[in-house]
């Protein structure tokens, strides 16, 4: 059983914070690609509008409908990934996944914000929606991929 103090943590102060930087929606447009993807166990949608140079994000837009977890996760990632390869973002969603999973992972000091997900580890039905930025960000690069 979940206890207050548990879902306290959860929903603590910094995970509000980085969920209230994408409230808002910032579209890119126009957008070398927007990929979009649905959570299937919550519901939660995010839509990336990317710009890229080959491998290397240069800007991201974003559409979150997604719960106070999912925000706080588009918003680190719209915030950290441009200038980031996509493969660089891909291994930092790969350790989220293990954080999440319950083992000690250390990020690089720019996805440090990460690490405010620990929290999450008992409420696996939040992990998906976590994980949906990168996630979306894995679509986009099969689709380049296959364009080239």
């Amino acid at each position: 059983m979940t206890t207050e103090t548990e879902i306290g943590r959860l929903y603590e102060n910094n995970v509000r914070e980085w969920a209230r930087k994408s409230r808002n929606d910032v579209r890119l447009v126009p957008a070398d690609l927007s990929v979009r993807r649905i959570s299937p166990v919550c519901g939660s949608a995010v839509t990336l509008d990317i710009r890229h140079n080959q491998e290397v994000i240069t800007e991201l837009g974003y559409q979150a409908r997604a719960c106070t977890l999912g925000m706080a996760s588009t918003a680190v990632v719209v915030v950290v990934a441009p200038g980031c390869s996509f493969s660089a973002v891909h291994e930092i969603g790969e350790k989220l996944g293990r954080l999440l999973a319950g083992e000690d992972v250390r990020f690089p000091e720019e996805w440090r914000a990460l690490e405010m997900f620990i929290a999450a580890r008992s409420f696996k039905a939040r992990h998906g929606s976590i994980l949906l930025p990168f996630q979306v960000l894995e679509d986009a690069a099969e689709q380049l991929k296959r364009r080239l």
